[in-house]
């Protein structure tokens, strides 16, 4: 045998077993990549119905059409100190076990009505001692809904359709009109 082959083998064959932890085979794969966070499809999946049951599909496009999702995993990632984060990811985890103890269903086979009732519930949560709802889970629970609600609200006001469809957003200003009518059906921007 070549010695040389042998060695070039060898060193292909050691590359390849480095490597190969890192490699990923799962047909589970996250459409958003995140920098500190570590997510599964199925929390994916579940803070994409929560946030369209924030923000509905209606006569324009609701959250989902928008992946407002998308934007609150990031504004997550990048924004929020890693204790936060983990009381958004734990307080994801309990508010998907708790709708699964209480419905027997997964959030977003519910119907947009029970959906609503579910969230206005979760919200008004307090810490409960005959249900063993600690004060930990309570926190983490809140500081997941009310960030996850933050973040949907300022995406969907912030998205690409709203400043360019709903309210036009100019990024120079135009001329200064002195004397101009308020027309109370015309769409403008505060920000403008």
């Amino acid at each position: 045998m070549n010695r040389r082959n042998a060695i070039k083998n060898l060193g292909l064959f050691t590359g390849g077993m480095i490597f190969l932890p890192s490699c990923d085979f799962s047909d589970e794969k996250v459409s958003i990549v995140l920098n500190k966070l570590q997510i599964t499809i199925k929390q994916e999946k579940l803070v994409d119905s929560i946030v369209s049951a924030f923000i509905p599909e209606g006569d324009i496009p609701g959250a989902k059409s928008l992946k407002v999702s998308n934007f609150v995993w990031v504004m997550v990632d990048d924004c929020l100190e890693s204790e936060k984060q983990n009381s958004f990811i734990n307080g994801l985890n309990l508010f998907d076990a708790k709708v699964k103890e209480t419905q027997n269903r997964a959030f977003d086979k519910l119907t947009s009505d029970k959906r609503e009732l579910i969230l206005k519930e979760m919200f008004a949560l307090k810490t409960d001692t005959e249900n063993e709802i600690s004060s930990k889970e309570t926190s983490d629970l809140k500081i997941f809904l009310n960030t996850s609600k933050y973040y949907t609200i300022l995406g969907y006001k912030q998205s690409e359709f709203m400043m360019t469809k709903i309210m036009p957003y100019k990024l120079v200003p135009g001329s200064y009109g002195l004397c101009e009518t308020i027309d109370e059906l015309k769409k403008i921007n505060v920000n403008a």
